[in-house]
């Protein structure tokens, strides 16, 4: 058994965030302060943003020296932001979350307890304890049923909710199996996840409450069909691991 994490690392991919990054960025500096944890960092993780992302993180990371700016490399899409912000972080815990922080934060204590006897522990909205408010329309959660089908038809991952952004992992675990992967976009937690099985990590799922906003950026119809071929892929990839 291991002790549980004493020092954090929050990644956040963001892709044209400039109407929410403010005052995510208010919510999770207030959450982490109070949290207590000796050494935080938030690591903003552009994914080529149009609009004034960088611009707004740029001035919160010049007034908070905890925030920090990185571009994502080596490649477009929520997958490489989340490598590159991954790679870069530099404490025992790594927490990877949805610029919304649609899950809720409160969490994050229980999650970094369940580290002692864990090497990653997953947010799940489908677990008993879960919250999801609003819930979430007929056709998205036909959308989810698609997707978690084909990833158990497709591959050996037997988990509630794999695409649940809200996934804390130990750092010297991730790391190497990150900087593997080749899914680039929103399928990337796929093969993470199976490269993490594969090399034989402790994997814990945790009910969130979850709190999606209405401005989702994922388009039912047009991201799910991408996302099976994704699942494949990924699948391939991750059977390439080691």
């Amino acid at each position: 058994m291991s002790s549980p994490p004493r020092s954090l690392s929050v990644v956040v991919p963001c892709f044209d965030e400039e109407l929410r990054i403010g005052s995510s960025l208010v919510r999770l500096y207030d959450f982490l302060t109070e949290m207590a944890m000796p050494e935080w960092e938030v690591l903003i993780v552009d994914d080529q943003s149009t609009d004034r992302t960088v611009a707004i993180v740029e001035t919160w990371a010049a007034m908070h020296p905890q925030v920090r700016l990185a571009p994502a490399e080596h490649g477009k899409g929520k997958g490489a932001a989340v490598r590159t912000g991954v790679r870069l972080a530099r404490f025992d815990a790594v927490l990877v979350v949805d610029a919304d922080l649609a899950g809720d934060l409160a969490a994050v204590p229980h999650m970094c307890e369940r580290l002692a006897v864990a090497d990653a522990v997953i947010g799940s909205r489908l677990l008993p304890g879960s919250v999801v408010e609003p819930a979430r329309s007929p056709a998205r959660r036909a959308a989810a049923l698609v997707f978690r089908t084909a990833v158990r038809v497709l591959t050996t991952l037997r988990v509630s909710d794999p695409q649940c952004g809200f996934k804390l992992f130990r750092r010297e675990v991730v790391q190497p199996h990150i900087a593997k992967m080749h899914t680039n976009g929103y399928a990337y937690e796929i093969e993470l996840l199976l490269r993490l099985g594969n090399a034989g990590a402790t994997v814990e799922e945790f009910p969130v409450t979850w709190r999606e906003g209405r401005d989702s950026k994922v388009r039912v119809v047009r991201d799910g069909l991408g996302m099976l071929t994704e699942v494949w892929s990924a699948r391939r990839h991750a059977g390439q691991a080691g």
